[in-house]
């Protein structure tokens, strides 16, 4: 390998924050390939094949301690194995397995060879059957190739190499208009190839005519007693909306995206969750296709009515959801996940507090918008995190605690507050107010970002100790001030930044921590000198 290339990145755990540094370095792979607009779906293959092989690492590694620990390997049936793998990982997670792993250097490396036509490789002591993979297709699709190649023992496992395929590209095809017959025909098996139901009823709620395949969806045979069953299952709230209101009462008689639930009683007892569609001919029948959404317990926490109605709800509550959250939604999503899940991670803790605010809001109250003041100058600190890549982590009153992925961002977007507090208390004090000053304190470690609460109200945080140091650094800033660890200002020095201005190190003692810290102040134009 080239020693200009960047070392592997070592994985043990898929709760480690990799993705980010993944996708920057298949990013610059795909550019040098000149295949940068398949980014996207290779990196949707390639998070398939790494949570593959480090779950194939942990079942190995679990084996092998059952074996060595209880001698249960030889002879023992393999569902057993199995069963006892899934209990582990349902009761404890990955963490046990994972932290074995690191002490004992049992780890997956992705490595991005600069060698042509090849785009990453993967290194896994644990071998994993490519045929598991669900992207199996879209490699082939978008014309890459995996190459294995077995290691010897005693290390065992394989190397995995994703290569561009010689002389393939991804097929494109130019766009063609269908004719009025072709379209006709090809909506009808579009309908019969997914299953879609159509059902036609009367302005009174009755069921004048419905096809096969939506009985057929709620497992029901095509007889009258069927059709009777399906009526009485449509629930009541779907002809007072649709048959009876928007239908009805709609200017042309369409309704779009409307779920509602059935349950069909039986041997089954179903539970379907659907979506429906349709409109109001000239003769008030109301014409429906009806898509089902989810079956069983799969989709018992969707929404069901309007999903208009539940696009306008997430507009007015996405503001109260955590920029980190959403985006991490987002990224779950478009990997095929349901859920977040806990990520350990190196990032930058930043602690931001308005020195005052409980005694200015005292005096202040019945003179000026308190929420006004505070919003305004948390809307500044919002956007110098939002600026330099950062995210709020949450709003505590008068305090903001943000993160960021690169410690030297975390000090800019410092920097960037205590220049736009300035600017604020520049204007506050020529019109005769208060002056509000701010207080930051910046810690640099490894965290848990994970879920914190009940199924009832869950927030997606950030904890640890260095957490509390960063909030501990902070209560220890002088107004006007950036106090950050010497970790911290060691890893920036690290990345060779000379801009950045640092005071001399010295220590303080806080809260919690038996031994003094190391800190020091941050530089910067308009702060006044700090001890």
């Amino acid at each position: 390998m080239n020693s200009d290339q960047p070392q592997p990145l070592l994985v043990t755990s898929l709760e480690h924050g990799i993705w980010l540094e993944l996708r920057s370095r298949l990013e610059e792979t795909l550019n040098q390939l000149q295949l940068a607009h398949l980014l996207s779906p290779s990196m949707l293959l390639l998070h398939d094949y790494v949570e593959g092989t480090v779950r194939a690492l942990h079942r190995k590694v679990f084996l092998q301690l059952a074996e060595e620990d209880f001698g249960m390997v030889a002879g023992t049936d393999p569902e057993y194995l199995e069963g006892l793998y899934k209990a582990e990982v349902a009761e404890h997670g990955s963490q046990n397995i994972a932290q074995y792993c690191k002490e004992n250097d049992w780890l997956v490396a992705i490595t991005f060879p600069q060698e042509a036509d090849t785009i990453v490789s993967i290194i896994t002591p644990a071998r994993w059957n490519l045929a598991e993979s669900g992207t199996a297709r879209l490699v082939e699709a978008l014309g890459y190739q995996w190459h294995e190649t077995m290691l010897d023992e005693p290390a065992g496992g394989c190397v995995l190499t994703l290569k561009k395929q010689l002389g393939r590209a991804p097929a494109v095809q130019s766009a063609s208009l269908l004719d009025d017959a072709a379209n006709s025909s090809d909506i009808q098996r579009i309908h019969e190839k997914l299953g879609y139901g159509l059902i036609q009823f009367s302005s009174a709620g009755e069921i004048v005519a419905l096809s096969r395949a939506m009985l057929a969806s709620v497992k029901l045979p095509a007889n009258a007693a069927s059709i009777a069953n399906l009526a009485g299952a449509i629930p009541f709230n779907f002809y007072n909306d649709i048959i009876w209101g928007l239908a009805l009462s709609g200017h042309d008689g369409v309704f779009e995206n409307y779920r509602t639930r059935m349950h069909i009683s039986g041997e089954e007892n179903l539970s379907i969750l659907f979506n429906v569609s349709g409109y109001r001919d000239e003769q008030s029948v109301i014409h429906s296709l009806w898509q089902i959404v989810s079956l069983e317990d799969g989709g018992a926490n969707l929404a069901e009515g309007s999903i208009l109605s539940e696009v306008r709800i997430h507009k007015i509550t996405r503001s109260y959801v955590p920029q980190l959250v959403e985006e991490k939604a987002r990224e779950a999503v478009r990997l095929g996940k349901d859920k977040l899940t806990n990520e350990e991670c190196f990032v930058a803790v930043l602690f931001c507090d308005i020195v005052g605010f409980t005694s200015y809001v005292e005096s202040n109250a019945s003179s000026e918008s308190v929420i006004n003041t505070l919003n305004t100058i948390l809307r500044r600190v919002s956007s110098s995190v939002k600026r330099h890549n950062g995210h709020i982590d949450k709003f505590m009153g008068d305090s903001v605690m943000a993160i960021f992925r690169k410690p030297v961002d975390a000090i800019f977007a410092a920097l960037d507050m205590q220049s736009h507090s300035a600017d604020i208390n520049g204007l506050r004090s020529r019109a005769g107010q208060d002056t509000l000053r701010l207080r930051i304190g910046i810690h640099w470690g490894e965290v848990v970002i994970g879920n914190v609460g009940t199924a009832e109200r869950l927030d997606w945080t950030a904890i640890g100790d260095v957490v509390n140091t960063a909030s501990r650094i902070e209560k220890n800033c002088n107004p006007g001030s950036i106090l950050v660890s010497q970790v911290m200002r060691d890893a920036i020095v690290t990345s060779h930044h000379p801009e950045i201005m640092f005071g001399e190190v010295f220590q303080i003692m806080v809260k919690g921590k038996r031994e003094a810290l190391s800190v020091c102040h941050i530089r910067h134009p308009g702060a006044q000198a700090a001890g």
